[in-house]
């Protein structure tokens, strides 16, 4: 597969949002849009957007890739994309890590990684540590194997700690009260989809499990458990001192369009905070531009659309979050944003229409 970079080119302002098309058709291209009900627990006053217009940057090969991840060391920017699927060894697959080169503005190869099936990466640091997480989902068929969790050493990335999964589908990191955390999304345990799902605490230099649930084994202690329906990705995002985790749920068992819910802590634990239609969801990604908060959901295949079905990105606007804009994806497995020299960027994963070897997307917000 190969992913193809876009730059995404806009001029906003702060006024109306445009309007929403019919099914299938593109709607009113509208002013900037400004967050409603000010002042709410999701949404900040004077906030506002803007989009449109696209322009190629670089084609990246991959193999059958299923996620991409940007992150930044000592001022070098990365992207690690996990590669799900090889033609040659299949899903014994190495999984990439390229690296900005900035005399020529290309991302380079910088480094491979034995993965196995890799559905996820997930990075993040902890006082000066770097670390970056893989969930690996499926191999030799099983869905029962070790994920990893490697750390830099200044050069590259080593491993650190493996983790027991049951299809692991992905990480991420978060905190709350100064306390670190690290939740996996489990897809499968080798006979039902209706698996747990794991939250793992940080302490003493490794995780350690914070409170019991399906995954035994490991440095980590379980929090809670929490409903999910062949759940493939989860994400936290914080807004104005409120945490919430968002599941995307691909598969209920009988059909791929399926709500993905959101939780909210309320201070103990995490309670459901809203449900959204969604098809066949493989990842949600947060992101913020001037303020505002926005959910991009990546959906890889509706029951009546197949693998031409729209991706969307929701706004968190007043007590909920609405759906901002819908984009036209083929299979999309993942979506990731990041800053570059100032301005911002959203990359969009295209994994399968028929084929492969497809283009992928990233897009400027300006």
């Amino acid at each position: 597969m190969i992913l193809t970079l876009w730059l995404f080119l806009i001029e906003g302002e702060k006024g109306s949002a445009g309007e929403k098309g019919s099914q299938g058709k593109q709607g009113q291209k509208g002013t900037p849009g400004t967050c409603d009900a000010q002042g709410s627990s999701c949404c900040t006053a004077g906030c506002s957007t803007g989009f449109h217009l696209f322009e190629k940057v670089q084609d990246l090969p991959t193999r059958g890739a299923k996620a991409v991840e940007h992150f930044t060391i000592d001022g070098s920017l990365f992207l690690a994309f996990a590669n799900y699927y090889g033609d040659i060894h299949k899903h014994k697959t190495s999984s990439m890590i390229y690296k900005m080169d900035e005399p020529s503005g290309k991302f380079n190869l910088y480094q491979t990684l034995q993965t196995r099936g890799a559905r996820r990466f997930e990075y993040f640091s902890i006082s000066d540590k770097h670390f970056l997480a893989v969930a690996n989902q499926w191999t030799d068929g099983s869905h029962q194997l070790d994920s990893v969790v490697y750390q830099w050493n200044g050069l590259k990335f080593i491993v650190f700690q493996k983790i027991s999964t049951n299809g692991g589908s992905q990480f991420t990191s978060f905190t709350i009260s100064g306390e670190k955390y690290l939740a996996v999304a489990n897809y499968h345990d080798g006979s039902s989809r209706s698996t747990k799902s794991v939250i793992y605490k940080w302490s003493s230099g490794k995780f350690n499990k914070f409170q019991e649930i399906a995954t035994e084994g490991g440095h980590f202690v379980k929090l809670q458990t929490l409903q999910t329906y062949g759940a493939l990705d989860v994400k936290s995002v914080n807004i104005n001192g409120h945490t919430f985790l968002a599941f995307a749920n691909h598969y209920s068992g009988s059909k791929y369009n399926t709500d993905s819910f959101i939780y909210k802590w309320d201070g103990n634990k995490f309670g459901l905070f809203q449900s959204i239609p969604t098809r066949g969801a493989t990842s949600w990604y947060p992101f913020a531009i001037s303020g505002q908060t926005y959910l991009g959901v990546a959906n890889y295949y509706g029951d009546s659309q197949k693998y031409n079905t729209q991706s969307a990105v929701y706004q968190a606007s007043g007590p909920r979050f609405i759906e901002y804009q819908e984009i036209p994806t083929q299979g999309a497995r993942d979506m990731t944003s990041f800053e570059y020299k100032g301005q911002t960027y959203l990359a969009v994963v295209n994994y399968y229409n028929q084929k492969y070897n497809i283009n992928s997307a990233l897009y400027r917000w300006a």
